[in-house]
C-alpha cells in the first residue's frame, strides 16, 4: 500500500510538472506573437427624466477597440482575449454582460460574468489568478486594467480609466489600452454617478471578440483623416505619438519590429511634420515683421541701420559737448584779460 501511494504521488507530481512546463511553453509562445486586438460593442438604453427633460440620457451604441499587452502580460491578456471570444464556453464570455459601476471622471467597470453586480467573476484559470506585473501604469484615459479585491485576486472583472489614475499604480494590473472608440467611452462615463457609481442607464456588451490588427490601423487612419477635415490637425486619441501602435509592432518596442515600408512611412510623416512646423514659424516671423513696420511708420529698418543711427547720434552729441567746452574756455580768457587791464 505504501508503495502504491508513493507511485500515485509521484504520478501526480509528474503530471503537475508536465502541465506547468506546457503552460510556460505556451506563455513563451504568446510573448513572441504580435499583440492582439479585441472589441466590445456596447449598447445603452435611454433614460427619461420628466422633471428635467434636458438631463435625460439618450440611447447610444458604439464600439471600443483595445490592444492587449500580450508581449509583457501574456497570462492576463490571454484571459481577457478568451473571455471576449467565448471560445471556452461554459459561460466564460463577456457577451450580455453590463457595466455595473461607473464613476464620472474616474472609471467604468464591468466583467462580472457570474453575479453581474461586482461581487463575482471567473477567469479561464479558475476563480482567481495572481497579479502578473505592474509594468504598465494608469497614465491616461482608456487604460484597460483588472479589477480585484486585493493582491492576487484577479478574475474576469475589468475597468477602463476615464482619466489619469496614478494612485492605482502597483495595485491593479494594466494589460491594455484603447485604440478606437474614445468618444463612446466618454459617453459611458457620463452615464455614471459619484459615490457608489450606480449607472443611470443600462449599458450592455451586446457583442465582443477579436479583431484584426490591420482593421484597427485603418480605423486609426480614418480618425486622423476626420480630425484633419474638422480642422484640428491631430488625432483625437489620448495616446502619445511615441507610444502609438504601429503595424507589426508591440506595446513596448513597436519601432523594432516595423517593416521597411512602415519605417519609410514614419520618416515621410516626420519630414511632413517638420516642413509644416517651419512654414508656420516663417508665417509667424512675417507677421511680427509686418507689425514692426506698422509701428515704424512703414519704414523697414534692420539691426545694422539702427546701430548706425545710434552711432551718428552719439557723434553729434559728442561734437555739441566739445563745442560748448570750447566756447566756455574763450569766455574765461576774455574775462581774465579785461581784469588784468
Amino acid at each position: 500500500k505504501a508503495e502504491r501511494e508513493k507511485e500515485k504521488e509521484e504520478a501526480a507530481r509528474l503530471a503537475e510538472e508536465k502541465e506547468r512546463r506546457q503552460f510556460e511553453m505556451q506563455i513563451e509562445m504568446f510573448r513572441k506573437l504580435p499583440n492582439p486586438a479585441v472589441f466590445l460593442d456596447v449598447e445603452a438604453e435611454g433614460e427619461n427624466d420628466p422633471l428635467r427633460p434636458a438631463a435625460s440620457l439618450k440611447p447610444f451604441r458604439g464600439r471600443l477597440v483595445f490592444e492587449l499587452f500580450r508581449d509583457v502580460l501574456p497570462m492576463t491578456s490571454e484571459n481577457f482575449r478568451k473571455l471576449c471570444t467565448g471560445e471556452l464556453g461554459n459561460g466564460l464570455h463577456f457577451k450580455g454582460n453590463h457595466f455595473h459601476r461607473i464613476i464620472p471622471g474616474f472609471m467604468a467597470q464591468a466583467g462580472d460574468i457570474t453575479h453581474g453586480d461586482g461581487t463575482g467573476g471567473m477567469s479561464i484559470y479558475g476563480p482567481k489568478f495572481p497579479d502578473e506585473s505592474f509594468i504598465h501604469k494608469h497614465k491616461w484615459p482608456g487604460m484597460l486594467s483588472m479589477a480585484n479585491s486585493g493582491p492576487d485576486s484577479n478574475g474576469s472583472q475589468f475597468y477602463i480609466t476615464l482619466k489619469k489614475c496614478n494612485w492605482l499604480d502597483g495595485k491593479h494590473v494594466v494589460f491594455g489600452q484603447i485604440k478606437d472608440g474614445l468618444s463612446t467611452l466618454m459617453k459611458i462615463g457620463k452615464a455614471g454617478t459619484k459615490g457608489e457609481g450606480m449607472p443611470k442607464q443600462l449599458i450592455r456588451i451586446v457583442d465582443c471578440g477579436e479583431i484584426d490588427r490591420e482593421a484597427v490601423e485603418s480605423l486609426r487612419l480614418e480618425d486622423r483623416k476626420k480630425a484633419r477635415r474638422l480642422g484640428r490637425g491631430k488625432s483625437p486619441s489620448p495616446i502619445r505619438k511615441s507610444e502609438r501602435w504601429l503595424p507589426g509592432g508591440s506595446s513596448s518596442n513597436g519601432h523594432e519590429h516595423q517593416s521597411k515600408s512602415d519605417r519609410d512611412n514614419r520618416d515621410h510623416r516626420d519630414r511632413e511634420r517638420s516642413r509644416r512646423r517651419e512654414s508656420t514659424s516663417s508665417k509667424a516671423g512675417s507677421r511680427s515683421r509686418s507689425r514692426s513696420r506698422r509701428r515704424d511708420g512703414g519704414r523697414r529698418r534692420n539691426k545694422s541701420s539702427r546701430s548706425r543711427e545710434r552711432e551718428r547720434r552719439r557723434r553729434r552729441s559728442s561734437e555739441r559737448r566739445s563745442s560748448k567746452k570750447g566756447s566756455s574756455r574763450g569766455k574765461r580768457r576774455r574775462t581774465s584779460r579785461s581784469s588784468s587791464r
